[in-house]
């Protein structure tokens, strides 16, 4: 049998390093490392096939998981601690009491699978199939107590802060909401769904805001997108994964800058992201008498680290299924160079830009109408075939169109330029220079439709969302009817 090499750390009440040496068998333990960070640097430079981690394991977290998992290890661990082995599980580890059977933890060392234990056992295991948990066992076995983050806040929306709190962590006013948008969406062949068939019917899963570089409105598009989707009845949840320059909250005039989509991540890094802690770490937002939920962005740029591509993708996808509508603004690069710079793995600065173009189910490529912005487009398409082909095709979307800079009948001109030297795919979309707009939106931390609801520009997004603008009173007053008819 093929020997099976293991590296360690820790300890506790148990010497378990002694009972497996004791097996004189083919699991063999070759290194002792003083801390977690000696444990990793050594997966990283010597050939083992397992880690075992004893003891404390609160720093060990879904990114680390996966950093020993690229060197092709195994991850054992052993806690005397019940929580902690339900978290771990649910990373997928396999996490074992102290009192564990020394056959039993040399098995898992070599790779079987970990065996479910009676409830009843007093050395009881989750196996990682059973660890995770759903919406409806709402917070862990705490009360709830664990972290979001060391830079959480308790004051992202003060209006709500007096409003009774279930145990799962979610608003009355939440609770009236979520049932509220359920039957909007169920339809009962009523005016306001006969409406929306009629309009055009905005597409449903993450929509990311991307664009080349110098390409001005990312954050514009994804804001008003949002507010359009929200306005309308829709369940929408913006994210603002931008590492670079995020700017969200000054879009819609919040002073809270508490970093919601950092807060998510580390939950998620740690295993205990649910659907009640991504609403806690979420802010509501309210644009004309509606509600849409905000994961806030970093309010400095040297904090990008805190956005793991492992973290984030688990975010995107529980984004995904408690929310009909996510609309995320990422950032313009792309490149996944680092490791020729550095000797051994690299974070990547750009990984949260990268992740979310790999979960999308519908990408905006933005770009310039001016001789500089239309080219980078151009080729900035060409390039993210090659640096993400996981991403979904782009739908390119010209921006600050104009005649100044580009002559008479601008559309016609960009179109039959996109036909010669863009990629096939369809003609872009054309959104037109309206700085006056825009202008009085920033100036009151407002959207486009509370700052200059007819403006064509606002016409323009809400079409992209999928939003008929020119129904939208029509729909909202017969929704105030319904109301009143029920009670």
């Amino acid at each position: 049998m093929r020997r099976c090499s293991v590296i360690t750390t820790g300890t506790i009440e148990t010497d378990h390093i002694a009972a497996l040496e004791g097996l004189q068998g083919t699991v063999t333990v070759d290194r002792r490392c003083a801390d977690l960070a000696e444990l990793t640097a050594a997966a990283e430079s010597m050939r083992a096939d397992a880690a075992l981690i004893i003891g404390s394991t609160t720093a060990l977290t879904a990114s680390l998981i996966e950093r020993l998992q690229a060197a092709e290890l195994r991850v054992v661990v052993v806690s005397d601690v019940k929580e902690e082995r339900r978290r771990l599980a649910s990373l997928g580890v396999a996490a074992h009491p102290d009192d564990v059977e020394v056959t039993r933890l040399a098995e898992a060392l070599m790779g079987s699978p970990a065996l479910p234990v009676p409830p009843d056992s007093p050395s009881e295991e989750v196996p990682p199939e059973t660890g995770s948990r759903s919406f409806s066992e709402g917070l862990d076995a705490s009360g709830g107590s664990d972290e979001l983050s060391p830079w959480s806040t308790d004051t992202q929306v003060p209006a709500f802060e007096s409003e009774e709190i279930s145990a799962a962590g979610i608003s009355a006013a939440d609770i009236a909401e979520e049932a509220e948008h359920e039957e909007l969406s169920s339809g009962d062949g009523d005016e306001a769904s006969a409406e929306a068939e009629e309009g055009p019917s905005p597409q449903k899963g993450v929509t990311v805001v991307w664009g080349a570089h110098g390409s001005p409105g990312r954050t514009t598009v994804a804001v008003n997108m949002a507010a359009e989707l929200a306005g309308a009845g829709y369940r929408v949840l913006l994210i603002d994964a931008d590492t670079t320059a995020s700017g969200v909250v000054t879009h819609l005039g919040l002073l809270e800058e508490s970093a919601g989509l950092a807060q998510a991540c580390r939950q998620a890094d740690l295993g205990r992201l649910d659907a009640a802690r991504l609403r806690r770490a979420s802010t509501v937002a309210e644009v004309r008498g509606s509600r849409m939920h905000l994961l806030t962005g970093l309010p400095r740029a040297s904090r990008w680290p805190e956005l793991r591509s492992r973290a984030l993708r688990e975010v995107l996808q529980l984004a995904r299924n408690e929310y009909p509508y996510v609309i995320v603004d990422v950032s313009a690069s792309v490149e996944q160079d680092e490791e020729l710079t550095y000797d051994t793995a690299a974070p990547q600065r750009h990984a949260a830009t990268v992740c979310a173009l790999q979960e999308a189910d519908r990408l905006l490529a933005l770009g310039t109408c001016d001789p500089v912005g239309f080219p980078r487009l151009v080729k900035a398409l060409e390039d993210i075939r090659h640096e993400v082909p996981e991403a979904p095709a782009a739908a390119a979307l010209i921006t600050k169109v104009r005649r100044g800079v580009v002559g008479r009948s601008p559309q016609e001109q960009l179109r039959s330029t996109w036909r010669r030297f863009g990629p096939e795919g369809g003609d872009p979309a054309f959104l037109p220079w309206d700085v006056e707009s825009c202008d009085a939106a920033l100036l009151k931390g407002q959207t486009l439709a509370e700052a200059a609801p007819d403006s064509e520009l606002r016409r323009g997004i809400a079409a992209l969302a999928g939003v008929d603008v020119r129904t939208r009173r029509r729909r909202r007053l017969s929704l105030r009817k319904r109301e009143s008819a029920l009670g």
